[in-house]
């Protein structure tokens, strides 16, 4: 059995996120799960960037949220799985504004 060598710990959390690549497009996406060191985004094979590609993250307005501020910053990617790709944050605290 392989050890655990995550800093810290993940919370499931469904977020709508606009993601912003390195060629300047952005997509809508999804969330799987959360942590303070990263955050894990569903995505379509054909749309994800690339491991060590810098991308930009922000969590976007939904009916329930309207007027507020939503936390937004850099991340890498640093993991490829068959639904997506986990970026780990550069220097943004993504649960203190959750």
């Amino acid at each position: 059995m392989s050890q655990e060598k995550r800093k810290f710990i993940r919370r499931e959390a469904r977020f709508e996120v606009e993601l912003g690549l390195p060629s300047g497009d952005v997509q809508l996406a999804g969330t799987r799960d959360v942590s303070d060191g990263g955050i894990f985004i569903l995505l379509d094979q054909l749309l994800r960037p690339v491991i060590g590609e810098v991308v930009t993250v922000k969590l976007t307005a939904n009916p329930k949220n309207l007027g507020e501020s939503f936390p937004s910053g850099d991340a890498v990617v640093v993991r490829q799985e068959d639904d997506g790709v986990g970026l780990a944050f550069i220097e943004l605290d993504f649960n203190d504004s959750l």
